[in-house]
C-alpha cells in the first residue's frame, strides 16, 4: 500500500497507512537543527512574515497556530486539527500536487513557549517519519519583539527528497515545499494580521 495516490486516499486505506507508520521512527538524525545552525547539504528555506504589532495580535496568532491555520489551504488537509502542540505527537496531512495525493507524517520535536522583557516566541517543530515524501524537520515560529512591538511569523526546514522518484523530480519537489510555505505565510497573515 503506498502513501501516494490517484485517489484521495479516506476511511479504512488511509487508517491503514497512519496505522502502519504511526510508531515509525524520525526519518532523519538532525533532530532538533531548525533550533540552531540548519545542516549542511540539504535543502534550507527560511521564510518570515509580518503579522501586524501588539499583543492582541501575538496571542491571536498563537491560537491560530494551536487551531493549525497554516495547513488551512486547498490542495492540504490535515487528518486532524485537533493534535496537541506536544513533543512526540503524530500530525497527518494530505496534499494534493500534479494530480497525486500524498499521505504525510510528522512527529512533534519540540514545543518553544518563551516571553521574558524584550520579546514572546511561541512554536514547534515536527520532524519527518514513515514514508513522509521528505526527509527532514519543518519549524514554525512566532515572536512578539517588545522594543518595536512587532509581531512576525516565521517558517524554516531542512529536507531532502524520500524517494528516487522524488529525487529524480528534485525541482518540483522544492518547488512544492516553497508554494506551502509561501501560502501558510500568507494564510497565518491573512488571518491574523492587523
Amino acid at each position: 500500500m503506498s502513501l501516494l495516490s490517484l485517489m484521495k486516499p479516506t476511511g479504512d486505506r488511509l487508517k491503514a497507512l497512519v496505522d502502519r507508520d504511526a510508531m515509525s521512527r524520525l526519518t532523519y538524525t538532525q533532530v532538533g537543527a531548525t533550533l540552531t545552525e540548519l545542516p549542511e547539504g540539504w535543502s534550507t528555506d527560511e521564510q518570515q512574515v509580518t503579522l501586524g504589532s501588539g499583543e492582541r495580535c501575538f496571542r491571536d496568532a498563537v491560537e491560530a497556530l494551536q487551531r493549525w491555520d497554516q495547513f488551512d489551504l486547498d490542495w492540504v488537509v490535515p487528518l486532524s486539527t485537533e493534535v496537541p502542540l506536544r513533543e512526540g505527537e503524530l500530525f497527518t496531512f494530505l496534499a494534493y500536487t500534479l494530480g497525486v495525493w500524498s499521505v504525510n507524517m510528522c512527529r512533534i520535536v519540540y514545543v518553544v513557549d518563551e516571553e521574558d522583557d524584550q520579546h514572546a516566541r511561541f512554536g514547534f517543530a515536527y520532524g519527518t517519519v514513515g514514508e513522509h515524501s521528505v526527509r527532514g524537520e519543518e519549524q514554525f515560529m512566532l515572536e512578539w519583539d517588545r522594543s518595536t512591538n512587532e509581531v512576525t511569523f516565521s517558517i524554516r526546514k531542512f529536507s531532502l527528497p524520500a524517494s528516487v522518484l522524488l529525487k529524480v523530480l528534485g525541482p518540483v519537489t522544492r518547488w512544492v515545499q516553497q508554494r506551502f510555505t509561501r501560502e501558510a505565510l500568507a494564510r497565518m497573515a491573512a488571518g491574523v494580521g492587523s
